[in-house]
């Protein structure tokens, strides 16, 4: 069994250490305290992984893309936003 400490746990995780220190409880990451110190195993770090990884389609997909109803992708385009010109006058 490897013990390692936050610093470890994050490198392993691809994580900061703060980022982890901030959200291995919320994540439910599986953890111990040892002398008042988190520590993880790798593990069950590695088995959280692969518990928690999930392959999905949209999620690696252009996030700026939609389907339309006969299942093309089509891109979106960036909403028109009205502004004023110099003069007060607005533009579309």
């Amino acid at each position: 069994m490897v013990i390692l400490n936050v610093q470890q746990a994050a490198k392993f995780l691809g994580k900061t250490p703060a980022a982890l220190r901030n959200g291995y409880k919320r994540w439910g990451v599986p953890h111990f305290r040892l002398g008042g110190q988190i520590k993880f195993t790798q593990e069950a770090l590695q088995e959280w992984v692969a518990q928690n990884m999930t392959v999905d389609a949209s999620a690696s997909a252009d996030k700026s893309a939609t389907s339309t109803k006969d299942g093309r992708r089509v891109k979106r385009t960036a909403h028109h936003t009205k502004q004023a010109s110099p003069s007060g006058n607005i533009i579309a």
